[in-house]
């Protein structure tokens, strides 16, 4: 950046003479303080080294915009805010407003320095609308400047950038178009639907891993944020979640929760009524996502892929409902398998498991009678498991054996209440005969009394 030109504008915004010359020079620096290019993005994802050249003096450039901004934001007098060569125009607002958001967050082209001016920077910019915060510059607010809404423009002017072609050479416009999506809300989000969808999509469809998860993040964030109707149209709904079904494949660690939370907002609103109860028991998606999610799991010996699945099913099984009892019986078999592994060494693995187990209970209890033998054994033998080392040991159940403990008694509890004739047998047998260690045989007496 040339100091002379700041010193010139400066000089400019002292006199209040040729402010459109100011807005001229002001859009110059803008302009050359965005991260560049990087054709390397194509082959690989961009590194900290490839921006090596423009982090040497990218904290000057914004420090000399935020002494410009905060020099223009002084002058600014509300009795001039319509004249036109005296109030910033609103393609420099949107400029200002993307530089800021590609560095709105830590990243590889990004310093402490920048970020810290970039906030500064959007405070001066809702100084200058007379607005109260970047929510109400991008979707639109009456301030005395007039009706103000740049996140048409802003999403507009940097689309070239997310282009299937161009998306991996522009990493900082992919983090400006994520920051300025994730400040979009109900009811906002809903005309822009048809600008920022496209660019989840191709982000989506990346075989790098991070990126892959940005754009579950960024589909997730869509999908929540508009109403059912409005998915509808076009069938946005439907392309969706063919984009995002064949990830169910890929058995990612990292993929997989934010995968199944997407999914599951996403099944919310294509499937079934507009409400909740309201629920169809014909074939559907729900079904399609629980087939490969539990065949998924049935395949799987890696400890943390395992783990990442049990912690995301109470939710698919919670959004499902009563749809889940078609798959009753392998739904029991893989919690069985679960809880067996689980409660001799992975502890939290077991407790999703009995969180996933109550979600069943708590949805399909007119089949429980049928299942009851094997639910009661599945959880007597965790039980055990957790208990019976301990007690050999001398040693006192630490906090989380206590929760596990605590939450098998809830299942156990529940399953006795729903199938009372087909378990109270089994209750007497244990009282009179089992006495494994002494918290089995409390929780045996709480529950069956």
């Amino acid at each position: 950046m040339d100091d002379s030109m700041v010193l010139e504008i400066l000089e400019l915004l002292k006199g209040r003479d040729h402010v459109p010359d100011v807005w001229q020079n002001v859009e110059h620096l803008i302009s050359d303080a965005f991260a560049p290019q990087m054709t390397i993005g194509n082959e690989r994802p961009c590194e900290i080294t490839d921006f090596h050249d423009y982090l040497v003096n990218i904290s000057s450039k914004f420090k000399n915009l935020t002494l410009i901004f905060k020099q223009i934001s002084e002058k600014t007098d509300p009795s001039e805010i319509h004249s036109t060569s005296k109030s910033i125009g609103k393609h420099h607002a949107v400029l200002l407003l993307l530089l800021c958001g590609e560095h709105s967050n830590e990243n590889i082209w990004t310093t402490s320095d920048t970020i810290k001016y970039s906030r500064e920077l959007l405070s001066y910019l809702c100084k200058l609308y007379y607005l109260k915060s970047v929510l109400e510059l991008l979707t639109g607010t009456e301030s005395k400047s007039g009706f103000v809404e740049l996140f048409s423009a802003a999403i507009f002017t940097l689309r070239p950038k997310l282009l299937k072609g161009t998306w991996k050479t522009y990493p900082a416009a992919v983090s400006c178009y994520q920051w300025m999506l994730f400040q979009m809300k109900s009811p906002h989000l809903s005309p822009h639907l048809n600008s920022v969808l496209p660019t989840a999509l191709i982000i989506l469809d990346d075989y790098v891993l991070e990126n892959r998860i940005s754009g579950i993040k960024c589909l997730a964030h869509i999908t929540d944020n508009i109403t059912r109707t409005e998915l509808g149209w076009h069938g946005h709904g439907e392309v969706i979640y063919k984009a995002l079904e064949p990830l169910l494949y890929q058995k990612k660690e990292a993929l997989i929760q934010p995968l199944i939370s997407c999914l599951v907002i996403v099944l919310g609103k294509i499937e079934g009524g507009y409400i909740k109860e309201e629920a169809s028991f014909e074939w559907s998606r729900y079904d399609e996502v629980l087939e490969k999610v539990l065949q998924c799991m049935e395949m799987e010996d890696h400890c943390n892929v395992r783990l990442a699945y049990i912690s995301s099913l109470p939710l698919l099984l919670d959004s499902a409902g009563l749809r889940m009892c078609r798959w009753s019986k392998r739904l029991l078999r893989v919690l069985s398998g679960s809880m067996e592994v689980a409660g001799l060494s992975l502890r939290e693995e077991a407790f999703f498991a009995l969180l996933a187990l109550q979600v069943f209970l708590k949805h399909c209890w007119p089949f429980v009678p049928a299942h009851s033998h094997d639910l009661i054994h599945m959880l007597l033998k965790l039980l055990c498991d957790i208990t019976f080392k301990k007690n050999n040991d001398n040693k006192k159940l630490d906090v989380e054996d206590e929760h596990i403990v605590s939450k098998i008694e809830e299942c156990l509890s529940l399953v006795v209440k729903i199938a009372p004739k087909e378990t109270q047998p089994i209750g007497s047998k244990l009282k009179d005969k089992a006495r494994f260690s002494e918290t089995f045989v409390t929780v045996v007496n709480r529950v069956f009394e």
